[in-house]
């Protein structure tokens, strides 16, 4: 295969995981009646001063941190997972919240190791290596493109409140015929 070919299909599961990533910020501001503009406002109530054009640019892209999310989430005031809501409460940075529900979702499989992690994210064509992987989400940098991809392979069922599994298995689907 070619080096051209292979670097198109990347883009193109890198693509279906931001469109899921927007459409997840989306569903919430749509499900909170919550435009671009307020959600700015809100974002600076919490110390995250965005503008309206930028916040758009950011859910529209898809390529935000799974800390931005979370801040979404608390600034459009939408429901969210019950394993989630005491990390909201928490004086600890939006860093430390994205790492810290992450943390919670993998509880779920104690047996479950940095490198198993990163080999099933590979399974569906997302090649992180461990040592990366560990560092991004102990420091809460990751996007929210790989928060899902985690939630995809591992099964988190609080993802459904903002995606259906379908969507997530036709990413997955895609990336996985990548050789």
């Amino acid at each position: 295969m070619s080096a051209r070919f292979q670097v198109k299909s990347t883009m193109t599961v890198d693509a279906s995981w931001t469109r899921l990533a927007s459409r997840a910020a989306r569903v919430v501001l749509a499900r909170q009646d919550m435009s671009y503009p307020q959600l700015a406002g809100e974002l600076a109530k919490l110390g995250v001063p965005e503008s309206a054009r930028a916040v758009e640019a950011k859910v529209i892209r898809g390529t935000f941190r799974f800390s931005f999310f979370l801040q979404t989430l608390v600034a459009s005031q939408a429901e969210c997972p019950s394993r989630w809501v005491d990390v909201f409460s928490s004086p600890d940075t939006w860093e430390a919240r994205a790492t810290r529900v992450l943390a919670i979702e993998l509880a779920g499989q104690p047996w479950l190791d940095w490198r198993m992690l990163s080999n099933r994210l590979e399974e569906i064509g997302v090649s992180i290596a461990v040592d990366s992987l560990q560092s991004q989400i102990d420091s809460g940098s990751f996007l929210t493109t790989l928060f899902l991809q985690c939630a995809t392979v591992c099964h988190f069922d609080s993802i459904l409140r903002f995606l259906d599994i379908s969507s997530l298995n036709e990413a997955a689907l895609a990336g996985s015929s990548i050789p």
